[in-house]
């Protein structure tokens, strides 16, 4: 049996979390060799700052942001489908989580495009999407896997909610702490680094700098908050494996060029959940 059939969608989450992985891995070797970035914890938008990393790090984040975009498309379908009859509750949830989940997907696209040294306000816009509208989605999947499981004893449902809880609550400390040390660190700083101060961006921090070790707890921070993103969209692995994804072409006849109002369209794009819907489905 082949990984693709064995996998079902599940496969969308695994590659998501092995590109953003690489993509930070290799953006920061890269970075290091050349001398772009410190060695201790630079900010993962430092490592993808200066070309020729900062053509790596478009491409791969760009893939991740396509990925992203598809995970919460196929997660508000599945939820959907699994809740035709249920309370408006857990349906309004599953429609506002996958606005806060595209507008995750497009800060990434951005946080890509546009690079902190030169345009450092709309990267910091899209980064602040991306992590915020990623952390808030987490907590209404958590909401929505606690909604859905109500009145369920299933012991394996139960320590997902909580690995869930757990990587959304520290998730959120991370966020907490990046911002606020970032803030500390910048009010504190009072150095340059030489020809690499850009834009008011310290791509090197010296200890003597004033700030550095705020600058470290923020950038550390950052760099959890990223892997521990990836790590949650890694939880619907198990649901997205009884999925899958079925696409049907119909070559269009003459008599299709009539202005009859039942008529099918060219392509049809059907995601398709297994016919055995018991309630081990959605957690």
């Amino acid at each position: 049996m082949g990984c693709g059939r064995w996998c079902g969608l599940g496969l969308l989450p695994v590659a998501l979390t092995i590109t953003l992985g690489l993509s930070f891995l290799t953006t920061y070797i890269i970075a290091w060799k050349d001398g772009h970035i410190d060695a201790a914890f630079p900010y993962i938008s430092d490592t993808g700052a200066d070309p020729p990393e900062s053509c790596v790090f478009t491409l791969m984040l760009s893939l991740c942001a396509f990925l992203v975009f598809c995970i919460v498309f196929v997660r508000y379908k599945q939820v959907a489908e699994y809740n035709k009859q249920d309370v408006l509750r857990v349906l309004r949830l599953n429609r506002w989580s996958s606005y806060l989940g595209f507008l995750a997907a497009f800060g990434m696209l951005v946080v890509a495009s546009f690079q902190e040294i030169y345009i450092g306000a709309v990267h910091l816009a899209g980064a602040m999407a991306t992590f915020g509208g990623g952390m808030i989605y987490g907590w209404l999947q958590c909401v929505m896997t606690y909604r859905m499981q109500a009145g369920q004893t299933n012991a394996l449902r139960g320590r997902l909610l909580i690995f869930r809880i757990l990587l959304c609550t520290f998730s959120t400390l991370s966020f907490l702490s990046t911002s606020i040390c970032m803030a500390v660190a910048n009010h504190q700083f009072n150095g340059t680094d030489g020809n690499d101060y850009r834009h008011n961006e310290t791509m090197h921090w010296k200890k003597g700098d004033g700030g550095y070790e705020a600058h470290l707890a923020s950038a550390a921070s950052e760099w959890a908050m990223g892997f521990l993103y990836a790590f949650f969209f890694l939880t619907f692995f198990k649901e997205f494996q009884r999925i899958n994804l079925d696409v049907h072409i119909r070559l269009r006849l003459q008599e299709d060029f009539s202005f009859a109002t039942d008529r099918q369209p060219l392509n049809e794009g059907i995601a398709r959940l297994d016919e055995d819907h018991d309630d081990d489905g959605v957690w």
